[in-house]
């Protein structure tokens, strides 16, 4: 009897391409960096040197969220946000408020942050690992269109992604399931071939479970690699290093036969490279009978 051929081995529908989307703000944008840079030249110009730099980028930062908080709940419009975080700040700290000042330390503060913006680390390299490897890959975020089109430009990520949905154009902010639901019929994806990568356990991972996405939580600063969020296992990844493998260890990958991994990632150069990428996750996962679908 002779072995079956390559061609009829692995008979398998081919799978749709796993959809992988990212929040833009402390995800894919270090708005962190950008604030500090900003807070610098604040505390140089206005001479703030009494104060630590990290308890004026807080104030800042707590100002800024307030108010946008405000702005996504329809509370006040886009443009009276900065003059509004501006004043909780400067009231925070006895700076004077009027609207010349106002504008002085806005100009200054925009400048600064805008000069210093930059993508996160790892993520640009994750992006293009990610597509190369047969992902699609997406961002979800808050704020208007144009100006989340022109950060994400300006950080070199807007070419590495399909869309950028924001809630502006979905009418629903994160963390409201309508905005990934939103996302997920505009670009034709199933709830069980998407994952969601964010920062905020609030806004992406809460938003994306409800939408019945795999959430995956970005935390630098964390000591662990799951945990439990509104009760479901939650995988965390503290570098972009860490995602293409967690992608590839996760459930939902997985718990596919060997026919069906070799078929999502049909785009890799040979039979033997996905034979390869396979092995790998057996490998390096503690449960190979999983992997195997066994």
């Amino acid at each position: 009897m002779s072995l079956p051929s390559y061609a009829t081995a692995f008979t398998a529908e081919p799978l749709p391409q796993t959809m992988i989307f990212f929040g833009l703000d402390n995800t894919l944008f270090d708005h962190t960096y950008s604030l500090y840079n900003a807070m610098f030249a604040v505390q140089r110009i206005f001479n703030l040197y009494k104060y630590p730099l990290k308890d004026l980028v807080h104030a800042y930062d707590k100002a800024l969220n307030h108010v946008y908080n405000r702005y996504l709940q329809n509370e006040i419009k886009y443009e009276d946000q900065a003059a509004e975080k501006i004043k909780l700040f400067a009231k925070a700290f006895g700076l004077r408020h009027d609207p010349q000042s106002i504008k002085e330390f806005r100009e200054i503060y925009r400048e600064a942050y805008q000069e210093n913006r930059r993508a996160m680390p790892g993520s640009i390299e994750a992006l293009t690992k990610l597509r190369e490897d047969g992902y699609r890959t997406a961002i979800i975020t808050n704020g208007p269109t144009e100006q989340q089109i022109e950060k994400a430009k300006a950080i070199g990520v807007y070419d590495l992604v399909e869309q950028v949905i924001t809630s502006e154009e979905a009418c629903h902010p994160k963390p409201d399931y309508r905005i990934f639901q939103y996302a997920m019929e505009k670009l034709e994806v199933s709830p069980e071939y998407a994952y969601m990568v964010g920062d905020s356990v609030d806004c992406d991972i809460d938003g994306a479970i409800e939408a019945g996405i795999t959430p995956i939580l970005y935390d630098p600063c964390s000591e662990r690699s799951s945990q439990v969020s509104f009760g479901e296992q939650v995988t965390v990844i503290r570098s972009f290093g860490e995602l293409h493998r967690s992608l590839i260890l996760s459930d939902s990958n997985l718990s596919q036969p060997l026919s069906a991994y070799i078929h999502q990632h049909a785009d890799f150069q040979s039979f033997s490279q996905a034979i390869e990428n396979f092995c790998q996750a057996v490998e390096k996962t503690i449960d190979p009978e999983l992997v195997l679908g066994l």
